[in-house]
């Protein structure tokens, strides 16, 4: 895939409104369930904080694409 085309299509998806709608779905949902998680319950946290990071990666690639 050339530089250009993956820079457009990354663009197209930053913008797009459903896809961002469902990261940010995807990010609060993990978010609300850390919140009221039990302290003790470390994989469960480390897995939602894990989904978090990953939400935010998806927008950090794609911004480096777009450059």
């Amino acid at each position: 895939m050339n530089s250009d085309h993956l820079a457009k299509e990354a663009a197209r998806l930053k913008g797009d409104e459903i896809f961002n709608k469902a990261l940010d779905d995807i990010r609060t949902e993990a978010l609300t369930v850390l919140a009221l998680a039990n302290a003790d319950d470390k994989t469960m946290i480390v897995r939602l904080q894990q989904k978090v990071a990953v939400i935010e990666e998806i927008r950090t690639t794609l911004d480096r694409y777009i450059m």
